[in-house]
């Protein structure tokens, strides 16, 4: 193949020339190494030929009992023997070298020589040179050819003189004989050395193809070397994370049957082994998967995209669970589905948490609201409360007057009470938290839990010895019990049975991770059975839903289950209900224990109205009955009031009196609050005892930075005797006079 038309060769990996000539030189040493040898046994072979030709072609002659041989037969062994054996031995002993291809050019041209004289020029002399040249042209050298060239013309210029016959077979000739057949040699000996240059070149051109040839083969091999060992080691990539991946992993053909199915979703589903799982279609008469799932593969056959789905699925224990579930068809050249790979996490916790983060969000709404409505409310209901109680300390009001201001003052009350129940479902009521014994609560109230239920249900206690002590408000504990037990009592209007049970539990790291709202340690359960109607699973879910209630009109707010969670969920507890319908149900409340036990306080003492002594006061409230109501009750006891309806009616009076003994004032009021007021005011008068009041809680007004934990603070509503004592202890320790040209105020 020849340049010309060989294909072309990528550039890349040609080699260089330095590379080239060595693989040509060693590829022509060795061709040329070759050609000695096969030349050597040819030297032999036509020393052969010589003596055979001696012997037949020459005359021989027997005379008596000697035989005499032809000169020519010992010409051929020995004359014959000299010319080949020689460059014979070089072939063999030293192939390759120069001076062998020149001895074996020489020598075979001498063979030829002794071939043509041997018959007699009856070997056309051209056609054994000519030949003998031939193979010399095997040695890709064209200088061989001058030296069998050389050798051609002596051989031809002495014989043709000096015995012509040997040579051309005629008995004369002239010098011009043996130049005519130089010339014919030098002829043959132009295009022989032509052929070996485009030998040469061809074999160089073979030398390069070969060895890009071999460079492209080595980095193709090692291409596919490293590319098997990447699928390989892919492979492997995929099965372990195929294997140990957390979340449920599958292959299933396009006709829907499972492939591969990873460990995840075997312990999500609860089957021990991928036989287990692919032949298992239902568990306890129900199918493992929805009714969608076929349709969910159908919409898979026919995308390129992923696609995506919420189901409930059954475990092979019968258990449902939710599941999320994502696939992908993968097709082939034709477009047809080979297989589809999918993912399955289990979401079943995550509702859950949903769940929960729903109730969270309408517990902090309806605080919103509580704390919202607060304000006013309260400013209305002591308004109510306080001139009801104030109209009661009057004798003189007949009894039918007095039993409707009574009337008028219970149901103030039974407002604030809802107010407070409000505050306490939305976790706004402010707690005063103390070490108590579960045991000692349920114990006082069992008299007037009796009579709440009534006769046809029997409470029974029981009470672990050694309970544990918890932190909690023992008012609000005692509405949580409360709660709960006409909660049972409604669930049970044919009477039945009530249990209030008590005991220590502890819960690990398994408890808390799937109940996120508690935190593994020791509590307190306070458990309420019943043996009533029960409820179904829709009524547990909305269960602490606030105003959610399945009781007719009129006799429930929806607030008492709410409230109990609130309480708790304050109190840093947990509480949940357990319930099927016609077994009855049952509440439990988890409070945390407290590590020391300590002595529960002793009763706070009765408070009772405390007169004053002349003390001057500033009263601000934004809210003029309130106001009005405020200073009548403060005047009747004895103290000289200022009022005012706003901060900076408030910041005159007190540059007018800067005596001020105490300054009441309302938190949240338009324009200057209360805060700020209290800022300007000890700028005039910085020892001044302040009392705050407000609608809203103290919790929350500390959460928005209106008032810090170490103020005197009234929660509306208020009645008489409430002020009174709070005004009394901030006006304790100071009794100072206002001089006696101060005027008295208005």
């Amino acid at each position: 193949m020849t340049s010309s038309s060989a294909a072309p060769f990528p550039s890349g990996y040609l080699p260089d020339t330095e590379a080239i000539e060595r693989r040509f030189t060693a590829a022509l040493n060795q061709l040329r190494s070759r050609t000695d040898h096969l030349l050597a046994w040819l030297m032999l072979v036509q020393w052969l030929a010589m003596i055979l030709l001696a012997l037949i072609v020459s005359p021989q002659t027997w005379e008596g009992r000697t035989a005499s041989t032809h000169i020519h037969v010992w010409a051929a062994i020995f004359l014959g023997g000299a010319v080949c054996l020689y460059p014979a031995w070089l072939g063999w002993k030293r192939p390759g070298q120069t001076t062998t291809r020149h001895v074996m050019a020489v020598g075979q041209m001498l063979v030829s020589a002794i071939l043509i004289h041997l018959t007699g020029g009856r070997i056309e002399t051209h056609f054994h040179v000519f030949g003998s040249l031939a193979l010399l042209a095997l040695y890709r050298d064209a200088r061989v050819f001058i030296t069998a060239t050389i050798v051609v013309y002596v051989d031809h210029l002495i014989r043709g003189i000096f015995w012509p016959e040997s040579v051309y077979g005629v008995l004369t000739a002239t010098v011009w004989r043996s130049l005519e057949h130089a010339g014919w040699v030098l002829f043959e000996v132009t295009f022989l050395t032509i052929a070996v240059q485009a030998g040469l070149k061809e074999m160089r051109e073979l030398v390069a193809r070969q060895i890009g040839l071999e460079k492209f083969n080595t980095e193709k091999v090692q291409e596919v070397k490293e590319r098997t060992q990447e699928l390989a080691s892919s492979e492997e990539q995929f099965r372990t994370f195929f294997r140990d991946s957390p979340i449920g992993l599958y292959r299933i053909s396009s006709d829907g049957n499972f492939l591969m199915v990873n460990s995840a979703l075997l312990a999500i589903l609860g089957f021990a082994s991928q036989e287990e799982f692919s032949l298992a279609k239902t568990v306890k008469g129900e199918p493992i998967f929805d009714t969608g799932r076929e349709q969910f593969l159908n919409q898979l056959s026919t995308s390129t995209d992923v696609v995506r789905r919420d189901a409930v699925w059954r475990r092979r224990d019968g258990a449902q669970l939710q599941i999320r579930e994502s696939g992908r068809a993968f097709r082939n050249g034709t477009e047809k589905v080979v297989h589809i790979d999918g993912t399955i996490e289990d979401v079943t916790e995550y509702r859950q948490l949903e769940e929960r983060f729903r109730q969270a969000q309408k517990v902090q709404a309806i605080g919103q609201l509580a704390g919202g409505v607060a304000h006013d409310f309260n400013n209305i209901l002591t308004v109510i409360s306080g001139y009801s109680q104030v109209l009661l300390s009057n004798k003189s009001f007949s009894d039918e007057v007095r039993v409707n201001l009574c009337r008028i003052h219970d149901a103030g009350h039974r407002a604030a009470d809802l107010t407070r129940q409000l505050l306490a479902f939305s976790r706004k009521q402010r707690l005063q938290p103390r070490v108590i014994y579960l045991n000692s609560v349920t114990a006082e109230m069992d008299p007037m839990l009796q009579r709440l239920v009534g006769e046809n249900i029997r409470i029974r206690t029981i009470a672990v010895s050694g309970l544990a002590p918890v932190r909690a408000d023992p008012s609000q504990i005692q509405q949580v019990v409360m709660n709960l037990v006409v909660n049972a009592r409604d669930a049970m209007p044919a009477g039945g049975q009530l249990t209030i049970e008590t005991s220590n539990v502890s819960f690990g790291e398994g408890y808390a991770q799937t109940h996120h709202d508690m935190l593994p340690g020791k509590y307190v359960m306070l458990a309420v059975s019943d043996t009533g109607t029960g409820m179904t699973p829709e009524v547990q879910a909305r269960l602490f839903e606030p105003f959610f209630t399945t009781k007719a009109p009129g006799y429930g707010t929806g607030l008492g289950l709410a409230t109990c969670y609130g309480i708790v969920k304050q109190s840093g507890g947990h509480i949940a209900a357990y319930s099927e319908v016609g077994h009855g149900t049952t509440f439990k409340v988890y409070l945390p224990c407290v590590e020391v036990a300590s002595t529960p306080a002793d009763a706070e003492p009765v408070q009772h109205r405390q007169d004053g002594a002349g003390e001057h006061i500033l009263f601000v409230e934004d809210d003029s009955t309130v106001r009005e109501y405020g200073r009548g009750v403060l005047v009747g006891l004895g103290y000289k009031v200022h009022s005012a309806a706003n901060g900076l009616e408030a910041l005159e009076i007190i540059r007018k009196y800067p005596q001020i003994d105490l300054l009441i004032t309302d938190v949240i009021m338009p324009g200057m609050g209360g805060r700020k007021l209290v800022e300007d005011v000890r700028q005039m008068a910085p020892n001044v005892p302040v009392l705050f009041t407000s609608g809203y809680t103290f919790d929350s007004l500390g959460e928005t930075g209106e008032l810090e934990s170490s103020c005197d603070f009234l929660s509306k509503p208020y009645d008489p005797d409430d002020l009174s004592q709070k005004v009394h202890g901030c006006l304790s320790g100071r009794r100072s006079r206002l001089p006696n040209d101060v005027p008295a105020p208005v």
